[in-house]
């Protein structure tokens, strides 16, 4: 995008096109045209910024290096874990979670099948969510967990992928993190008193 406006702006500002013409039969006198240029400079410039502004289609890479794929794992799984027993109203809420975890966790051809079967799974559990039935509910969310094999992860010591951590993005792993800090690696995750 920043690309097309400075192509802009360079076009924008560049000499106008020559105002000679040439004949056919080469003649020596020059010609001057009395019209307008069909684009003035304020004009491209202005058709530049509302291109630059206009929303394009999504230029996503469909990244899934092991990070991403752990990422997702870690934080949308142990949201569907934490649903295990939950009250249907409770898990009505998450749906969204399952198919999170699903698209994110699982992002290879490879795992087709799995997917297939944990699509099926979210359906059910949204169909017996919203019945209210929490014995199915409950039951179909388990049944979930084991396909997935999702554990909670987004809790244990020295994850990346805590929400409890008091870290930037794109900071180094937490384990480096805390290897620095010594004795007050605790500040990592909440506030020195």
């Amino acid at each position: 995008m920043i690309y097309a406006v400075l192509a802009a702006s360079a076009i924008a500002f560049a000499p106008p096109a020559s105002l000679h013409q040439a004949s056919a039969v080469r003649s020596v006198s020059v010609t001057m045209s009395a019209e307008a240029p069909l684009v003035g400079r304020r004009e491209a410039l202005f058709a530049a910024a509302a291109f630059a502004a206009a929303p394009l289609a999504a230029n996503a890479d469909g990244a899934s290096s092991k990070t991403v794929l752990e990422r997702a794992r870690a934080i949308y799984g142990s949201r569907v874990f934490r649903l295990q027993g939950a009250a249907p109203a409770k898990v009505a809420e998450e749906i969204n979670t399952f198919t999170l975890f699903t698209t994110g966790a699982y992002r290879s051809a490879a795992d087709k099948d799995t997917v297939t079967k944990l699509k099926a799974l979210a359906k059910e559990i949204a169909k017996a969510s919203k019945a209210g039935d929490a014995a199915a509910t409950s039951a179909k969310v388990k049944e979930f967990v084991a396909v997935g094999k999702i554990r909670e992860l987004d809790v244990l010591p020295g994850g990346n992928f805590n929400p409890q951590q008091r870290r930037n993005p794109g900071a180094p792993a937490t384990a480096e993190i805390e290897a620095q800090m010594g004795t007050q690696a605790f500040a990592l995750y909440r506030p020195v008193k």
